[in-house]
């Protein structure tokens, strides 16, 4: 029994066009092809990856396939997968796939804090993102907050994001005005000032849904930059200089809930919720019995892998226990600069098959190639 990896970070996009025939851009398509063997190190033996953009037609392998697992699940990708030949009855229907979509809608994040201050009314929690569906409604918030984000409601990773600073300046208006005629709407929610940005990652079946992990994570010009390695224990003693751990189990909690009644009937995968612990400058939460830093846990939910899991995968079966390190997305454009990076670093020394100290590319470098996973893995001192 094996099962079919793809790796389509292009999801996101994907889901905003919804179409067989989108066409991703060639910075996307690269990313994606290059990347894509870093899946090795989380799958299981006998199971396979599918590359539709390598450079001849992608073949599927003979093995019998017994499931097929995108990255994330979107009309493209069905239509590759078809393309090559994969049965149908491993894929998603046209009325699936709506509802997926539907559910991937940053709507669902709005429902999904709602939720968590019924569930969990004496958290101080920030509120929810508001949905605006006017041109009207998106200037009076920016009037109200000043400095706010104005999120896509298809979108990731930080892409789609417009950050404001207190005037809505005609080319934030163009940008706005092009999302709303896309979309249909835009979610506003306050600029904070991160301390921490963190997610809960669950895992969603027919028969349960349950806590996976943490993933601690950084950002670099708004964007994704790499995760840390670290067991949950770490990291929920990292959190704890902030914050209440009794409040972020209460939150836990009622995302399972959650995730049962809105997304377990539709959904089958991870399910990565976004989270971040900011500084409640100017004392913007006021409900709060410390002040100085709030949790913010529905930045955003994405049902489909995430780096967070990915990291949280990659500790679990690789890391020695004694070891911490860092997974990271490296970007090098110019030809021979990634592969004379990666030859620079020093090598992973292994300790009871598992990475003790070092560092490694997950993915296969040479002259031409600009993108690449990697870990830095280096000994566990005795404090964090």
């Amino acid at each position: 029994m094996s099962a079919l990896y793809i790796f389509n970070p292009e999801h996101d996009y994907a889901l905003a066009h919804d179409s067989d025939h989108f066409v991703p851009l060639q910075s996307a398509i690269r990313f994606a092809h290059e990347c894509a063997p870093f899946l090795r190190h989380l799958t299981d033996e006998g199971d396979m990856l599918f590359l539709p953009y390598a450079d001849t037609t992608s073949e599927l392998p003979a093995t019998p396939i017994t499931a097929v697992r995108p990255w994330g699940w979107d009309r493209l990708v069905r239509q590759q997968l078809r393309a090559a030949g994969v049965d149908e009855s491993l894929l998603p229907n046209d009325t699936t796939l709506q509802q997926l979509r539907e559910l991937a809608h940053r709507g669902t994040s709005i429902r999904a804090m709602e939720f968590l201050h019924h569930k969990c009314p004496g958290l101080p929690l920030p509120p929810a993102a508001r949905l605006l569906t006017t041109m009207d409604a998106v200037a009076l918030f920016i009037a109200e907050e000043h400095d706010c984000i104005l999120k896509s409601p298809y979108s990731g990773n930080g892409r789609g994001n417009l950050y404001v600073h207190g005037d809505f300046t005609p080319t934030l208006r163009r940008q706005s005005e092009g999302v709303l005629r896309r979309q249909g709407a835009l979610l506003g929610e306050p600029l904070y000032d991160v301390v921490q940005d963190f997610a809960m990652e669950f895992q969603c079946t027919p028969q349960e849904v349950r806590f996976a992990g943490y993933s601690l994570f950084r950002t670099r010009h708004y964007g994704y930059a790499g995760n840390e390695l670290r067991s949950d224990n770490d990291i929920e003693l990292i959190l704890s200089q902030w914050i209440d751990l009794k409040n972020l189990y209460s939150v836990r909690n009622a995302l399972v809930k959650f995730i049962k009644k809105d997304i377990q009937p539709t959904y089958t995968g991870c399910v990565g919720v976004d989270m971040m612990v900011f500084q409640n400058s100017n004392h913007k939460i006021k409900n709060s019995t410390d002040r100085n830093y709030i949790l913010n846990p529905m930045v955003e939910i994405n049902l489909r892998m995430t780096m967070g899991m990915a990291a949280h995968i990659l500790y679990e079966r690789h890391v020695h226990p004694q070891s911490v390190g860092t997974m990271q997305l490296e970007y090098r454009p110019a030809r021979g600069e990634l592969l004379s990076y990666v030859q620079a670093q020093p090598k992973m020394v292994c300790e009871d098959g598992r990475w003790r100290e070092g560092f490694l590319a997950l993915t296969p470098v040479d002259e031409e190639t600009q993108y690449c996973i990697t870990v830095n893995i280096k000994t566990l001192t005795p404090h964090l």
